[in-house]
């Protein structure tokens, strides 16, 4: 699917914002330099017509035409050394009424030919990170920062360590963003445990990696999500109905926190329709929560979610001691 609409228009506007204050300063700096000195207007008007200069060029007799095209540019750089000339002389810089872009390998149009710039790929990304619901998060919650030395490797008999669990939960996660995408590679992942065990720092790597790839991601926590809907339906709210669209239509959502929203009969019927219907049309879902055995999510979930949950999503289990605690004490020492 891609970014979302409203991602693509903002960004866009930007660009066409951006380009117009460009062309604009330009004007502003052309009417000045042509009233200390007026010759400038006419060698602007010249310099405007080379490219209909080259073309006229090009017509006739092929015999002589490197000849007549090679004229044509000679007289456009004895211009615009002259114009260099006048503005120095004038008091202002030599590239004073030239057209500024931000970026002059696109002229601020976002596209190359018909291939997208890279400076429009970098906009798209940052506007993404924001409209995701995890704005600056995303920069300091990464795969490469996420630190398995919190995690203990003492071995229980016949078991494996805390940290071996989590490298493995840390391997399929960057897995997870590899795949995402691919034909066949759809999944949903439920993230369970305690607080303070990493959960959302690898949500928010995911959701990094996703973005980057240029994927729509919505991140919001169960509370806010139901919320939405409510607002949405009772109190007819725009901006609630926009973010409930975007729950539906996003390529990845992702939920925080599932167990701490109020349960009614509406919010039951909410979750089991947003789950149903993203599992139908094999749009992607990443759920964590503190409730740390599945035990606990069958008892407050009635069966159709539950079933939905088991049957379509992959649980991984967050396991250790509050990291949080830890980071908090090293800090002190």
């Amino acid at each position: 699917m891609g970014y979302s609409s409203e991602v693509v228009k903002k960004v866009r506007q930007e660009f066409e914002n951006k380009r117009q204050r460009a062309v604009t300063l330009a004007e502003t700096h052309c009417t000045e330099a042509y009233a200390k000195c007026p010759v400038l207007m006419e060698i602007n008007r010249a310099l405007s017509l080379t490219g209909l200069s080259v073309l006229n060029a090009s017509f006739g007799n092929p015999k002589g035409l490197e000849e007549r095209i090679a004229a044509v540019k000679k007289e456009n750089q004895d211009l615009q050394a002259t114009k260099r000339q006048l503005l120095k002389q004038a008091g202002f810089p030599e590239d004073y009424t030239d057209i500024k872009y931000e970026c002059e390998k696109c002229g601020d149009t976002g596209y190359v030919g018909v291939n997208m710039c890279q400076c429009m790929k970098k906009a798209l990304v940052k506007e993404a990170y924001n409209s995701s619901g995890l704005g600056k998060v995303l920069n300091t919650q990464t795969f490469k920062n996420f630190n398995l030395e919190y995690y203990s490797d003492e071995k229980q008999e016949g078991m494996v360590s805390d940290r071996d669990i989590m490298q493995n939960i840390l391997e399929k996660s960057k897995q997870y963003v590899s795949d995402f995408g691919k034909s066949g590679k759809e999944a949903n992942l439920l993230f369970t445990g305690t607080t303070g065990l990493g959960k959302t720092h690898i949500t928010t790597a995911i959701a990094k990696g996703v973005i980057d790839k240029g994927f729509d991601v919505v991140y919001d926590s169960a509370q806010n999500v139901m919320r939405a809907f409510e607002q949405q339906r009772f109190d007819k709210n725009e901006s609630a109905a926009f973010d409930v669209d975007r729950y539906f239509e996003c390529d990845l959502l992702i939920i925080d926190d599932l167990g701490t929203e109020l349960r009614n009969s509406f919010t039951q019927s909410v979750l089991y329709n947003l789950l149903n219907t993203r599992i139908n049309s094999g749009k992607c879902m990443i759920i964590s929560t503190n409730l740390d055995e599945t035990a606990l999510l069958l008892k407050i979930y009635d069966e159709r979610i539950t079933s939905r949950l088991i049957g379509s999503f992959k649980f991984f289990k967050f396991v250790g001691k509050d990291i949080r605690i830890k980071k908090t004490k090293q800090n002190k020492k």
